[in-house]
């Protein structure tokens, strides 16, 4: 039987099983509906249940969850040579011993997208399931920019061709703008361009550019939704503040006051 007292600190199922930073409400609810989850020993497949924080016990596939973590969310500038993943087996360096070179625990958190292992720029971090699935899915078509920097100018029609989509491996790549950021005082054998993406296909950039015989140099995200790379320094992290946490859910992912609680500063 389910508490009852103490009816503050009750939460719905589907969300106290996101909050525990491994699933999103919808997954959760697909836990729920399979009869995977457990509370207080007894199976549980009826939505709308809700639980009380360290009074009721959960269980899905058998053991234990517990939201051990107030949610976070985190900025990194990811530098070049450096693994999106938790560990390489080559050995390589990873964005979590980035984290651990800036004195911060991330072992907890979730990277949101990628960035291959030359790539560098803005990559965000959070313990928030719910946060994860609303801007990593296509149906929120997130905007995310980039600088890119290639060997030869691009043509008129290029960029045409890359605003209208081009194929590659099957698949349509499309760019949502296309706009060429050089310098009058550049090397002119290199071109920096800045690309607005509203996908999130795998190596997006460089197939578009690799489709039309163009070698990218340097590929750097600069914008991730409202949150902005600016000044943020090479391998260093930052908290994102309340205002971004709320931009990133204006596609409707419903905003929680524990960002209110995480504290200020880098």
């Amino acid at each position: 039987m389910l508490h009852t007292e103490e009816p503050s600190k009750k939460v719905r199922l589907n969300r106290y099983l996101a909050q525990c930073g491994f699933q999103s409400r919808r997954k959760a609810d697909e836990l729920i509906r399979g009869g995977h989850v457990y509370v207080n020993g007894n199976r549980v497949t009826e939505m709308g249940i809700s639980v009380t924080e360290g009074s009721d016990i959960v269980e899905l596939h058998g053991k234990i969850v517990r939201p051990v973590h107030a949610l976070e969310y985190y900025a990194l500038n990811k530098p070049r040579e450096v693994m999106v993943t938790r560990s390489d087996p080559e050995g390589r360096l990873t964005v979590y011993d980035v984290f651990r070179k800036a004195g911060v625990s991330a072992d907890h958190l979730k990277y949101v997208g990628r960035l291959d292992y030359q790539s560098e720029g803005l990559l965000l971090f959070t313990n928030d399931g719910e946060l994860i699935h609303a801007v990593t899915h296509p149906r929120y078509s997130i905007k995310k920019v980039y600088h890119v920097k290639v060997n030869r100018k691009l043509t008129g029609e290029e960029i045409e061709l890359f605003r209208g989509g081009v194929e590659s491996l099957g698949q349509l790549l499309r760019a949502g703008d296309v706009r060429e950021i050089s310098q009058p005082m550049d090397d002119r054998k290199q071109f920096w361009y800045e690309i607005d993406l509203y996908e999130g296909k795998n190596r997006q950039v460089r197939r578009m550019m690799d489709a039309v015989g163009v070698q990218v140099g340097r590929l750097k995200r600069i914008r991730f939704g409202c949150v902005k790379l600016d000044d943020l320094s090479s391998g260093a992290v930052r908290r994102l503040t309340e205002k971004e946490v709320a931009g990133l859910g204006a596609a409707g992912y419903p905003v929680k006051n524990d960002v209110k609680k995480q504290g200020k500063g880098r």
